[in-house]
Parts: structure tokens; sequence; C-alpha cells
């Protein structure tokens, strides 16, 4: 259980982390300084208007403050990985195994997500029936930065529908990842890549305090 008092967050163990440091950021120090509060700079949309091409910079759930994960899931990878249980992914249309986080619940959501995109028609299912990776403790390319892939918390579908900014070489939103896809994971508490300005629509991660309303 974490409490909250006087601008901390203070974790079982009693240990105080600062919510908001009360500094004015720019985009590369919200992104390599974040405190708490700074993870909430962007609203993460929802609904059907919320498909289209982000506003400059706009990237909800991309800011991320590591030592709360660490905090979350593990500190290391082996912590992490002496969290994560088996997961047989979407068994009716894949033979796939991923690896997940058991804490707070996250490999039951995404057995959960499993469930109802194997119950697709063929034409979506092609999008989801291949993974491209969960568990793998690494930086994001080009940043010092820990993806939340290192917490298994993360899951990137098949790549050969997907767009990625760095791919492309410029910022000109791309996307054929279908709503439907995107709104199974997010009823389920996982937010999408493809609502970021610095698009990577492959990408879904774990984060229900991004769509708490």
């Amino acid at each position: 259980m974490v409490t909250c008092k006087d601008n901390y967050i203070i974790w079982r163990s009693g240990e105080r982390q600062l919510y908001d440091d009360q500094k004015k950021k720019d985009v590369d120090q919200l992104l390599e300084h974040p405190d708490l509060e700074d993870m909430f700079t962007y609203s993460y949309p929802v609904g059907i208007h919320s498909f289209g091409a982000p506003a400059v910079n706009v990237d909800p759930g991309r800011i991320r403050n590591e030592a709360f994960f660490k905090r979350l899931y593990g500190s290391s990878a082996a912590e992490v990985n002496s969290h994560l249980t088996a997961l047989r992914w979407m068994p009716k249309s894949s033979k796939q195994i991923i690896k997940i986080q058991r804490i707070n619940g996250v490999a039951g959501k995404l057995e959960q997500i499993s469930q109802e995109l194997d119950g697709l028609p063929a034409e979506l299912k092609k999008f989801v029936s291949n993974t491209s990776g969960t568990f793998n403790w690494r930086v994001i390319s080009g940043t010092k930065l820990l993806s939340n892939h290192s917490f298994g918390i993360a899951i990137d579908i098949n790549t050969k529908f997907s767009n990625y900014w760095q791919w492309s070489g410029k910022m000109q939103y791309k996307n054929a990842i279908p709503q439907k896809i995107v709104e199974i994971f997010e009823k389920h508490g996982f937010i999408w890549g493809g609502k970021w300005y610095h698009y990577d629509t492959m990408h879904f991660e774990y984060r229900p305090e991004l769509l708490m309303k």
C-alpha cells in the first residue's frame, strides 16, 4: 500500500519519494528527469475522437519516472524476472508463450486481452496473433532510459503492420492498427504508443493510472 503526505508518496517500506519537484522542464527534461507529477503532463485520450495524429511533442505515457517503476516491479533484470509468469498468447490462433509481470495483476489483465483478441475476425487477428516481445531489460533506442519492457509490463504486437517514428526518419504520423484492437487493450489498463507524437504503433504498456477518470 502507498500513502501520500506533504508532496511525497510513502511506500510500504517507509521509503519516501518526492511527487512534485516544482521545476519547469522542457520536452527533453521531462523525458530525462521526470518526477511523479510529470508523468501526468499530457492527458491520455480515449474514445472515438482519440485516434487522429497527436499534437507536436504530445506523448501521453512516454514520460516515465524510472525510480517509480523500479520500486513497483523490480530494480534489476533478475528481480523483475522473478516476478514474471508464462502466458499462452491467443491460444486459438498462436503457439506463442510470453513472459509477463504478475505484480498488480498485469498478467491477468493481459490474459483477458488475449482472450478477447482471440475472438476477433481473422482480418483483425493478423495484427496481433504474433507478438514481437514482452519482457526485455533494455534502454530505449537512442536514449539512456529504461523501456517499460524492462519491467515486464509492455507488449509489442506484430511489427509487420506497425509504424515507428524512428523507422520512417520523419515525424509524419502513420498507423495501420485498427481502433478495435486498441480499445480492447485500453479497456484493461494498457495505453497505446500510437497516441504519441513520437508514435510507436506496435507498443502497449500497462499504465492504468493514465486511464483513470
